[in-house]
């Protein structure tokens, strides 16, 4: 299974991040052509697929395609077609097929964990003295202030400590905000909570059918009553009213509150496959070394005859 365009990967500078745990270590901003394409609109793997080598047109060393739904699990590095491909992470990516009524989703999860979230909210309200206070912003100047309210809050928030992954604030991410809100295709939501300052965010994106959102987080100084939990809640039911039959997306990885709200999922694994040029080995090893694969790494070119190569340039000081 092959499958390349010029519409389908697009050229980007991504962080490739080297974390310890869940801690970020260090990062290098690397141009990799990514796979734009929705996750669940690509044919499930068998485990041959590869970008066609004449995506080379856009000169990167390694292409980046991530949360590709997979048949079965993958090994971590193997050679498909021209590219080293490694397969790093697996796993389970939860949505929600927003049909039916937000009251219908909450009656089809187990007892116990509706009854767990309906109590969360409940004590969220009570501490805001019985308001729910939920701003939601779809247009441009809506979102414009939201985004204005949500940089500050955002850097409060784990995400950005240690992934640093807070609200981005540069031109190509407001341009696409502006864009998105011209066209209804993004919402933003706050919650507020005790004396009405901005506890918790999330910044949904909307493509077609999709739903799925990359920035979300709550101030640690309220995790006490739940803010992350009391906002996707309000974030649904708005969905469920707004985008009826659209699937909410929670994005890549695994995590105990993408399983409480979830109530599908599919299996999926990152991919990253790197030329086989000098450039494109020193991101595989680096990736490799960052995953604590790096021997087997070492062991995999030289099983196809890249070791020699890699090791030569190595002592020339071109690496």
């Amino acid at each position: 299974m092959t499958n390349a365009s010029p519409e389908r990967y697009r050229l980007e500078t991504v962080r490739f991040r080297y974390q310890l745990g869940e801690v970020q270590i260090a990062a290098r901003h690397v141009k990799v052509a990514v796979d734009t394409s929705l996750f669940l609109e690509r044919p499930i793997d068998d485990g041959s697929f590869h970008p066609q080598h004449d995506s080379d047109f856009l000169g990167s060393h390694c292409v980046m395609v991530l949360s590709q739904p997979v048949a079965a699990p993958l090994p971590v590095v193997s050679m498909v077609g021209p590219y080293v491909r490694f397969a790093p992470h697996h796993y389970r990516r939860s949505t929600i097929h927003l049909k039916g009524t937000f009251k219908g989703y909450l009656d089809g999860l187990p007892p116990d964990r509706r009854r767990q979230l309906q109590k969360k909210q409940r004590k969220f309200r009570d501490e805001c003295g019985g308001v729910l206070g939920v701003r939601v912003s779809s247009t441009p100047a809506e979102l414009a202030a939201f985004h204005r309210e949500a940089v500050p809050l955002a850097a409060k928030t784990y995400q950005e400590r240690l992934f640093k992954k807070g609200l981005p604030s540069n031109d190509a991410f407001l341009s696409d905000l502006r864009s998105r809100g011209q066209r209804q295709a993004a919402r933003g939501y706050l919650l507020d909570g005790p004396g009405g300052i901005p506890v918790a965010y999330l910044y949904a994106t909307i493509d077609g059918h999709l739903i799925s959102y990359d920035y979300c987080g709550y101030d640690d100084n309220f995790s006490k009553i739940s803010p992350g939990v009391v906002l996707q809640l309000a974030v649904l039911e708005d969905l469920f009213s707004v985008q009826p039959h659209a699937i909410f997306d929670f994005g890549e990885g695994e995590t105990r509150h993408k399983e409480t709200f979830g109530t599908e999922a599919i299996d999926c694994v990152d991919l990253y496959f790197f030329q086989k040029s000098i450039r494109g080995l020193e991101l595989f090893l680096g990736q490799a070394a960052m995953h604590g694969i790096s021997r087997g790494a070492v062991q995999f070119l030289a099983k196809v005859g890249l070791k020699d190569k890699v090791k030569r340039f190595l002592r020339r000081g071109v690496l």
